[in-house]
């Protein structure tokens, strides 16, 4: 498959990619695009409020972690269910 991008996209993902976060442009747009389909399939109508509600309370309640350690962990998990899922 070939896709075409418009500059300024190209442009993010040769960052991205120079930057270490992606070994390739697949990595880097499998991510995004589970992303995508995460976001696309959110349900407000099906989500929970007060169990929403309960995690953010257990969260702010809990100790505190640098974002940056934060993003790193979630990155790795989500990288780990993307490496999983390609089989």
């Amino acid at each position: 498959m070939q896709i075409t991008l418009p500059p300024e996209v190209e442009a993010i993902l040769h960052r991205k990619i120079a930057a270490g976060d992606y070994n390739s442009p697949d990595e880097a747009i499998a991510f995004a695009l589970q992303i995508l389909d995460d976001y696309e399939t959110w349900d407000d109508a099906t989500t929970d409020r007060d169990e929403l509600r309960k995690f953010i309370q257990e969260g702010l309640a809990g100790p505190s972690l640098p974002g940056e350690e934060v993003m790193a962990q979630l990155q790795a998990e989500l990288q780990a269910k993307l490496t999983a899922a390609q089989g």
